[in-house]
């Protein structure tokens, strides 16, 4: 269940990319960075365990804080990573 809820969550970050919500571009580049991260782990089989390797929390957590479009988003993706142990 774990890996659909992510995949959901990967698919809204992928709209909210693709739709250029992010005006501020270092902001978007970086949260493209993470967004890259997060298709190499669903690919991977194994996210939990990839993404246990990769500091991708604390660039989730630093998306939250300081950029409201994907706030939701990012809580629900943080929400998802912490339910399965990372």
């Amino acid at each position: 269940m774990s890996i659909q809820k992510i995949k959901s969550e990967f698919d809204k970050l992928s709209e909210i990319l693709n739709n250029d919500l992010i005006a501020d571009e270092c902001t978007a580049g970086a949260l493209k960075e993470v967004h890259d991260q997060l298709q190499e782990a669903i690919l991977s089989g194994d996210p939990a365990q990839y993404l246990r390797n990769r500091k991708i929390m604390q660039q989730l957590l630093l998306f939250e804080e300081t950029n409201p479009v994907v706030t939701k988003v990012i809580k629900d993706i943080l929400n998802t990573l912490s339910g399965m142990g990372i």
